[in-house]
């Protein structure tokens, strides 16, 4: 999908999905009930490189574990929604908070839940396997699968019209 320097010139904020995205969807239970998760390390230095570009980080999951706290944490991420079922809500109030319109927001997210917030967003961005729903919303769908990619992908675009 072709992507305007108008669209990517606008931006201030990118929001994302936790699990689809930044992670491949599947979790590890083991025998005690803990879940493991796998990001792809090129999407965490992505937001290191974003947050250079002037950009601002949301995180915004159905999920409340660690895990988002210590991404949060690492990458100085104030903007964190846990255990939001509305992706839409979550992603407005954080606007909100920010003083952005639509016009100034990349979500992205890989679910038909997140379809919404997609295509609310100036820029709505679904992974390459994210669901039917999601893909329809989005201006952009990416070449990476969640968890491989997907948030650096977004950044490299908006690291190309800057440059």
């Amino acid at each position: 999908m072709l992507v305007t320097k108008g669209i990517l010139n606008r931006l201030k904020l990118i929001a994302t999905d936790v699990d689809g995205v930044l992670t491949d969807g599947h979790a590890i239970i083991d025998s005690n009930g803990h879940e493991q998760k796998r990001i792809y390390f090129r999407d965490l230095d992505a937001i290191a490189i974003g947050k250079k570009l002037g950009l601002e980080f949301a995180l915004i999951t159905g999920e409340d574990n660690g895990m988002v706290d210590v991404i949060a944490k690492r990458f100085n991420i104030t903007q964190v929604s846990r255990g939001a079922k509305d992706k839409l809500v979550a992603l407005r109030t954080i606007c909100s908070v920010l003083g952005l319109d639509s016009a100034e927001v990349c979500y992205i997210g890989d679910s038909d839940r997140d379809a919404p917030a997609i295509a609310w967003a100036g820029f709505g961005v679904a992974p390459a396997n994210g669901s039917n729903q999601a893909k329809t919303a989005a201006d952009y769908i990416t070449v990476c699968k969640g968890g491989d990619g997907v948030l650096a992908e977004v950044v490299d675009l908006a690291r190309e019209k800057n440059g």
